[in-house]
């Protein structure tokens, strides 16, 4: 699966901030985890339609 052009827009905004720390695109799920140096979101899943929600959220 490829990333879409919505998780591409964010990871280049995340980046051009300097918030984004690491990154993995996961290309069997479609999911992108990113690591930021916000203290609100550490770590996050940022999903297919763009959506990003804490990887916590994911396990539950």
């Amino acid at each position: 699966m490829e990333p879409s052009e919505d998780q591409y827009l964010i990871i280049n905004a995340l980046d051009t901030l300097m918030l984004l720390s690491a990154n993995f695109y996961d290309e069997d799920t479609g999911d992108w985890y990113i690591n930021t140096s916000s203290p609100i979101l550490p770590n996050a899943i940022l999903q297919q339609n763009g959506d990003i929600v804490p990887i916590s959220w994911r396990n539950e």
